[in-house]
């Protein structure tokens, strides 16, 4: 988990690699599709979808809210750059494993 936070406004982040919950968010959102945040709560299993959301772009990956107003939707961009980013986070994560 990210401890920096002596800049007043950062916030505490998983890492990717090591968070199965952004890895569930993220499984979810490569469809790359608008989804809401009740689809998103049921489909990864995860609350606090904004923070989650948040987390993600942290970590590299472009996930924005696209609708705040009513039920907020989130997005996944760049797809297939999602994918290669999560593959090479993943096995950064082995190598560090050894």
């Amino acid at each position: 988990m990210q401890t920096d936070a002596t800049e007043k406004g950062t916030i505490h982040y998983a890492q990717y690699e090591q968070s199965e919950r952004l890895q569930r968010l993220l499984n979810f959102m490569l469809d790359g599709l608008p989804h809401s945040t009740m689809a998103i709560i049921n489909g990864a299993g995860i609350c606090a979808v904004n923070s989650a959301a948040c987390e993600l772009r942290k970590n590299g990956f472009r996930c924005d809210c696209i609708k705040k107003a009513g039920p907020a939707i989130y997005q996944l961009f760049d797809v297939e750059g999602a994918r290669e980013l999560s593959a090479q986070l993943l096995a950064k994560r082995e190598v560090a494993r050894g």
